[in-house]
């Protein structure tokens, strides 16, 4: 999983996006963007709206389908 600012228990919103752990203030973007913070905790609280964290369906990729073969041959 990906980690985001607005989804670490030490991020407060408000006025301000201040992390209580770092004691720094973030801007809108920044907490938007994935990071590597040592110090994430993960809160499936929403920091910004207060919505609950929803992880994204896994799509599977073009080269996970299987090809029909019978379809590329010419028939003679």
């Amino acid at each position: 999983m990906k980690q985001y600012c607005r989804y670490c228990s030490y991020m407060c919103c408000g006025d301000a996006n201040w992390c209580e752990k770092l004691k720094i203030c973030r801007s809108d973007s920044y907490i938007k963007r994935s990071n590597n913070c040592k110090s994430f905790e993960f809160n499936e609280i929403d920091a910004i709206n207060g919505g609950i964290y929803k992880p994204k369906k896994e799509e599977k990729k073009e080269s996970d389908k299987q090809l029909r073969l019978d379809c590329l041959l010419e028939e003679e």
